[in-house]
């Protein structure tokens, strides 16, 4: 038995050594030559990803193949990586500088960086290679075109078309579709059409010959036919990816939506592993919203190409729809590094600022991404948004006029413009904007409430109360419409009918737990404090993490002076459910007030072990840390974490806000106070407070007085003398 084993090692081993000595027996010449040539084979396909897998292993193979550095180059160039595409081409030229295809190439990516000298720079080194080179009228066209120069450009393609027909040139297709080019540029759709039409007589396969007489007809308004071009060019070469993608691609633009998911769900039937088609797949799936179908797609990617920028992009769009700010802003980093002309990912990179609260970050990303598109709505409105929040409804304003210029009904536009207007006391041109929003989406909860807010400004109460009273019908779990419902009948001396218009609400929205808040509100506000208190513990059983909830049972027990009895109440609560971190919280709130911070924070500790995302704990514990002694570097990541998990709360965004302020990051710190006054109906003297603060040390004294004279107006509160004395400072 022994023998029998030791003969089946030895021909195990024998066999290794067999396959060793062929695995060996390929020079390093020949494995570059095959790596090169599969290469090609894959990049003619379209198949960029495996064409990108050989270049790279016939590099490795000859680190001083040019040839294989250029068509690495030009593959990387065709996927939008020009950072590496860039390296790849210089190190071909270093290699071999006669290799004027690569000057070409290098040239093109200089325009495409606007750096029209070292394109010209190359265009010299390949005219003293050969002034008639094919190659130099490529690239003196790019550049005529690039400087406006059509005469020009028609001129050297001429030149192309007339040595390639007499040599028989390979470089003849290229030429006819150039020539088509510029034609189709200048509008001359029958020549345009004749050159892509002798391309195609030569190579009727050829997929760039399809996309020109496609542009043609879509420029004459003949959708059917465009579309019929690319499907012809799917038809005739089935195997070739970019067929397939700009036929995608012409489905988008001609807001063919369902024509574009079929054609890339049957795509991926045939080619399961292809990378191309599952960005595309993705694409689809984040539009529809269907994150999770979308993940796994992404992991897909990302395992067969680690580190690919379209990857990592879909991946920080999947994180942000979880609420993941620091894992989409990780990887949004990455991308922008690779690819610093991705507009989208600097909108999305500004997206995940804006939830991190690092507002004057954000406001970079979106400049940078309006910079290099700046026909996007997107980013602009966004950017509008935060010019509101931070108190400067004039660039807000602009923002907003930039698009209604473009899009006249744009009903997002028309809502900020209208607000600006409305911060800037101009209620009537709000009004007006307002309506024409209306007037597109009549069924849209926001206008209504909107509407009525203006109105209420000009104290029309029976049509303000209208309006809201139609936005709650639109959305029942509007219940900043239901606050102001409340607010309009108490101003009005109604409180008791305010009371009773908030209760019947409770049975026909989700945001139960608010309702009950706002009752307790009320109730408070009426000094009925047994039935806030009530109020209150119904809103916080049914939402834990309803963190104004907490401060209010807490100024309950306070405005009662019971500080003591509530606190011996909640120990014998914690007796009974020790696994409760709200009970904890509420403790922890009741021995801030009475100036007991150490415990308090014991409290908080205590609360955040049982449950490390319990926001209230969270925020409560690093106020504590920024206002009482504690470390501001320990309070910033626990705010930022509450944050995250409750980005609308007032509160949590006062707190931030402050910590801001306190590290000397005014601007920050105005945006996200300005937002949390807004959200608290500008009725909290000490956030109107900190927002005057912030604006105060940022340089903005008009809007640091208005804010501590609105503070100031709600009465006295613990900084009032603080702010007088801003206040009177001229």
């Amino acid at each position: 038995m022994l023998r029998k084993a030791s003969l089946i090692l030895a021909v195990i081993v024998a066999g290794s050594a067999v396959g060793f000595y062929f695995l060996k027996a390929e020079s390093p010449e020949q494995a570059r030559e095959r790596y090169f040539a599969k290469g090609r084979s894959y990049a003619s396909a379209g198949k960029r990803p495996e064409a990108i897998i050989m270049f790279r292993n016939a590099v490795q193979a000859d680190p001083k193949f040019a040839e294989a550095h250029y068509e690495l180059g030009l593959v990387l160039m065709q996927r939008r990586e020009f950072a590496q595409a860039f390296s790849e081409l210089r190190r071909a030229v270093e290699l071999k500088p006669a290799l004027v295809q690569a000057r070409r190439a290098l040239g093109s990516l200089h325009l495409l960086d606007r750096n029209i000298a070292a394109a010209k720079e190359q265009l010299a080194k390949i005219a003293e290679q050969d002034p008639d080179a094919f190659e130099a009228r490529f690239l003196g066209t790019a550049i005529a075109l690039f400087e406006d120069d059509i005469p020009k450009a028609l001129e050297e393609m001429r030149e192309a078309v007339s040595r390639a027909e007499k040599e028989k040139a390979r470089e003849l297709l290229e030429a006819y579709i150039e020539l088509g080019n510029i034609h189709l540029l200048n509008k001359d759709w029958i020549a345009a059409e004749t050159a892509y039409r002798k391309a195609l007589a030569v190579n009727p396969k050829l997929l760039r010959g399809r996309e020109g007489l496609s542009a043609i007809y879509m420029a004459r308004g003949d959708e059917e036919r465009a579309l019929q071009e690319l499907i012809s060019a799917t038809k005739i070469d089935p195997e070739n990816d970019d067929a397939w993608h700009r036929l995608g691609d012409l489905y988008v633009r001609t807001n063919r939506r369902d024509e574009y998911e079929k054609l890339y769900r049957a795509f991926l039937e045939n080619k399961p592993d292809s990378i191309a088609g599952k960005k595309k797949m993705v694409e689809i799936l984040l539009n529809k919203a269907d994150f999770k179908t979308a993940e796994a797609h992404t992991d897909e990617i990302l395992r067969a190409e680690p580190g690919d920028i379209d990857g990592l992009f879909f991946r920080a769009r999947v994180y942000l729809s979880e609420n993941d700010s620091r894992k989409a802003h990780a990887d949004l980093m990455r991308v922008t590094t690779a690819d610093p002309k991705f507009a989208p990912a600097f909108y999305f990179l500004g997206l995940a600022q804006i939830r991190l609260g690092n507002i004057a970050q954000a406001r970079g990303s979106l400049v940078q991404a309006l910079e290099l598109r700046p026909d996007a709505i997107e980013p602009r409105l966004t950017l509008a948004e935060i010019y509101l929040n931070s108190g400067d409804p004039e660039s807000a304003r602009r923002e907003s006029e930039y698009v209604l210029r473009h899009a006249p009904d744009h009903r997002i536009a028309l809502l900020i413009a209208g607000t600006a207007e409305l911060r800037k006391g101009e209620s009537g041109k709000a009004l007006a904007l307002f309506r024409k929003a209306q007037s597109a989406g009549p069924e849209d909860a926001r206008i209504h409430m909107l509407l009525g807010t203006a109105l209420l400004t000009q104290k029309n109460y029976v049509q303000g109360l209208k309006e809201l009273e139609e936005s709650l019908s639109l959305d029942a779990d509007g219940i900043e419409a239901l606050n102001s419902i409340a607010v309009a009948l108490v101003q009005q001396g109604k409180r008791k009918q305010a009371k009773e218009r908030v209760e019947r609400h409770a049975s026909k929205t989700q945001m139960k737990a608010e309702v009950y808040q706002l009752l307790g509100q009320l109730s408070f506000d009426g000094k009925e404090f047994g039935e806030g208190i009530h109020q209150l513990r119904r809103a916080i059983a049914i939402k834990p993490e309803l963190i104004s909830a907490y401060f209010l049972l807490g100024h309950g027990y306070i405005a009662q002076n019971k500080i003591d009895e509530a606190i011996n109440e909640y120990q014998k609560i914690i007796e009974k459910t020790p696994g409760d971190p709200g009970v904890y919280t509420i403790l922890g709130t009741l021995h801030d007030h009475k100036g007991q911070f150490v415990k308090a924070n014991r409290y908080y500790e205590r609360a955040l072990k049982i449950n490390p995302n319990f926001v209230a704990a969270a925020n409560n514990l690093a106020w504590n840390y920024a206002e009482h002694g504690g470390n501001l570097d320990l309070a910033l990541p626990l705010a930022q974490k509450a944050r995250e998990k409750s980005p609308d709360s007032p509160h949590i965004l006062d707190t931030l806000g402050w910590i801001y302020y306190k590290k000397g990051l005014f601007e920050n710190a105005a945006a996200l106070l300005r937002d949390s006054s807004e959200k608290l109906s500008n009725r909290n003297a000490m956030v109107l407070y900190h927002l005057g603060m912030a604006y105060h040390q940022a340089g903005h004294k008009a809007q640091a007085r208005d804010a501590f004279r609105t503070a100031l107006n709600l009465g006295d509160f613990p900084a009032a003398e603080e702010a007088r004395r801003l206040l009177a400072m001229r």
